[in-house]
């Protein structure tokens, strides 16, 4: 007797993806930065672990994919590490990288949820960039209202402050510019 093969969405993620490998290194991060930093390092983590499981769901091309969840963990173990503080400027540099590989994920589930325009149009291009790059800034702002509470509700360990977050916030919103542009180009130039 044969088993039927499962349908719908979960049998459209396959059994086993390039990027798994990476995903679970990411799960099992999540424990031991916990061990390692503690509960606030572990929840960013677990955070990072959400979007590399985002970028599975998504059917990401397998370099966005890989690459997407090494910036999402760097950037949760650079956290949990310190490594912000001993190297300020990597922390700007995370968050473009993050505000990039979001635009990409963002982009991706708007257009299979038909919340953005299809239409191979400049002005359909230049409002799905639009849209994306306003939904990153949104999920950069969401981040750095949990750092707030963290900082001020968990532990004052959790470096909070207006320049941190305004330069947070720009370097989100510019890698999701960028990232968003240049998908728009590379999909015009195939056509």
């Amino acid at each position: 007797m044969s088993a039927a093969a499962p349908e719908g969405w979960l049998a459209s993620q396959g059994r086993w993806m390039i990027g798994d490998a990476l995903r679970v290194v990411v799960a099992a991060s999540v424990p031991l930065v916990w061990v390692a930093a503690g509960a606030p390092a572990a929840a960013a983590m677990l955070l990072a672990l959400g979007g590399a499981m985002a970028l599975r769901f998504a059917r990401m091309p397998v370099a966005t994919d890989v690459v997407g969840q090494a910036v999402l963990l760097g950037g949760a173990w650079f956290a949990a590490l310190g490594t912000f503080e001993i190297v300020p400027w990597l922390d700007t540099l995370t968050h473009f990288a993050s505000g990039a590989v979001l635009a990409l994920l963002t982009r991706e589930l708007l257009l299979q949820a038909r919340l953005l325009p299809h239409a191979d149009d400049r002005r359909a291009a230049t409002a799905r960039a639009l849209h994306t790059s306003t939904a990153v800034l949104l999920l950069g702002f969401l981040w750095e209202l949990g750092e707030w509470a963290g900082h001020a509700l968990i532990t004052v360990d959790i470096r909070v402050g207006y320049e941190d977050t305004m330069l947070d916030l720009a370097a989100d919103l510019a890698g999701a510019i960028v990232a968003a542009t240049a998908v728009e180009l590379a999909a015009r130039r195939r056509r």
